[in-house]
């Protein structure tokens, strides 16, 4: 439209010139005046489409100018790409079996990417490396955003050729800390060939306004050399913005009645790091496929150090778990409870120790190797309003101590255990865990342990009040359930050649019920490896139950 007007313009003022002598001769001082004033009229016109025209286009180059810069290099996103021209690569410093550099993406345009080498064992290199936020900031003349008001690290990411796809980010205040001193966060890449966030929250981490160095990690991924993965863009954002970019990955939910209830209930002892040489990603990978699988309503755990319940947390569950139950000692092993969130509301839950002093923080019967302790939950069913109580515990090994005395010691501990569930009264109520204690001796006689759990003893205060628990074994109640030869929980007592039924490789490992309100469908067992590796050195129990509403 502008091009048409300054044609016109030109066309006049050509006409102009050519019958200038005319008009001037022979037109009158008002025909002379009206065609002046119109060729005027046009040129003016013509004049403010050209500056409207240069306005416009310096204004649309601003705002180019303006959006291809601010956003992509500023403290809060930094699209990696764009900032290869401001030499971003040489943020990524102390590269450890890995290297990095840049290539095109069809989707993403062009991306950092880092790449696996100088990996020799499988499982034994673990590619990392520092992006050194806060100096590529100053660089880019914006001051690094505090981690303790914008909390939240997202990395978009895509995998590529990858064995594995953990991925570990630890802030830091220098490339010399480790996650000895700072907290180191995980997060698994999605599956598939397309772009995705993963997120790491620093919200729970201490003095995380000092973190402007972030380690990148491949966590003892990498099997072998040409192994990479693809980032387009970090991000530092608070809650809001990371929920909105967040994919949630869920499992879908089944429909069920009230009257007719089913849950899904996975017990597993799945042993400290220091008793088992597989690295997490391995057995982290077969608890994740175990899982994926069974899609169990609630989980029941032992041995789960703090390291174990970061790999947990972040990627054996998805996003439909949370994980309830606090540590023996500061620091030390725990007995979670993991329940679907998306499917029950947590009415209330807790965690006491076994002993004189239940509520004392590490407090233990005297004589007893740890501290003990069983964590507790009340969850109710977001769809049916059906509740049930789920308590799970790790009992005393005998470890320094005699059979007798160790017996005598898992007893005292029971003990309180009994005494606590009373609070649950007729509720549907299920007991889960490592109890160190078959059901019978070698002589076929049933332990006293296992009596008070079922109701054939009962547990008396010095006041001569008694207490009593009346559960189910689920193992010898399930219409499906494993055969009598098969029955150990142990990995060291379990062949699956071997027909010679042997008290000793009865279970350790438990699920018991309230029999007056639920009935129990399937109980399942499940020997574990991978390339000689075992999960761990209990097998995982799998049961299926029946509440009537």
């Amino acid at each position: 439209m502008k091009r048409l007007d300054i044609t016109r313009v030109l066309s006049a003022l050509l006409i102009v010139l050519l019958c200038a002598p005319l008009l001037c001769g022979c037109g009158t001082e008002a025909e002379t005046t009206g065609v002046t004033t119109e060729i005027e009229t046009s040129v003016t016109e013509a004049s403010a489409a050209v500056t409207e025209t240069e306005t416009v286009t310096k204004e649309e180059t601003t705002e180019a100018e303006t959006e291809a810069q601010s956003p992509e290099l500023s403290a809060g996103v930094i699209n990696l790409g764009a900032a290869e021209e401001r030499d971003i690569a040489s943020y990524f410093t102390k590269q450890r079996y890995c290297t990095v550099g840049f290539t095109s993406d069809k989707d993403e345009g062009r991306v950092l990417y880092i790449e696996t080498k100088s990996v020799t064992k499988p499982y034994q290199r673990t590619p990392s490396l520092y992006f050194k936020y806060g100096d590529f900031c100053a660089a880019i003349g914006e001051e690094a955003l505090n981690l303790s008001e914008n909390p939240f690290v997202l990395i978009k990411i895509k995998a590529e050729n990858v064995s594995d796809r953990q991925f570990g980010l630890l802030g830091a205040a220098s490339v010399s800390e480790t996650e000895s001193k700072r907290t180191e966060l995980f997060d698994r890449v999605p599956a598939g060939d397309g772009w995705n966030y993963i997120g790491f929250d620093f919200s729970g981490v201490k003095e995380s306004e000092k973190l402007n160095i972030f380690r990148l990690c491949f966590e003892q991924l990498a099997k072998d050399n040409g192994e990479r993965v693809l980032i387009s863009e970090f991000r530092v954002c608070g809650a809001e913005d990371a929920a909105s970019l967040l994919v949630p990955e869920t499992y879908l939910i089944d429909e069920q009645t009230a009257g007719d209830y089913n849950l899904r209930l996975l017990q597993f002892n799945i042993q400290t790091e220091n008793g088992n040489s597989a690295p997490f990603i391995i057995r982290s990978e077969m608890y994740r496929k175990l899982v994926d699988e069974l899609k169990p309503d609630v989980v029941g755990m032992e041995e789960v150090t703090t390291n174990w319940r970061k790999w947990l947390d972040s990627y054996v569950f998805n996003d439909s778990y949370e994980g309830v139950g606090e540590p023996r000692t500061a620091g030390g092993e725990a007995n979670p409870i993991y329940y679907r969130k998306d499917k029950f509301e947590l009415v209330e839950h807790g965690t006491f120790w076994l002993s004189d002093t239940p509520d004392k923080a590490g407090s233990k019967i005297d004589g007893a190797n740890y501290p003990r302790i069983c964590t507790w939950a009340v969850l109710k069913d977001r769809a049916t309003g059906v509740q049930f109580a789920h308590m799970n515990t790790h009992l005393d090994h005998n470890g320094n101590n005699d059979s007798t005395t160790g017996n005598n010691i898992r007893k005292a501990q029971m003990a309180v255990i009994v005494k606590f569930a009373q609070r649950f009264g007729d509720m549907p109520l299920f007991l889960s865990g490592d109890l160190n204690c078959r059901r019978t001796t070698s002589e076929g006689k049933i332990y006293a342990l296992y009596k008070m759990i079922t109701g054939q003893n009962t547990v008396k205060d010095e006041d001569g009040t008694e207490y009593r628990l009346n559960l189910a074994d689920s193992r010898l109640d399930a219409p499906v359930t494993v055969d009598e030869n098969h029955t150990a929980t142990m990995t060291k007592y379990y062949d699956e050649k071997d027909k010679a039924y042997e008290p000793a490789r009865e279970p350790i490992d438990y699920v018991f019920y309230n029999p007056t309100n639920t009935a129990p469908l399937t109980y399942e067992t499940f020997l574990l490896s991978d390339n000689g590796y075992y999960i761990s050195d209990h097998l995982p129990v799998f049961t299926t139950f029946k509440i009537n509403g």
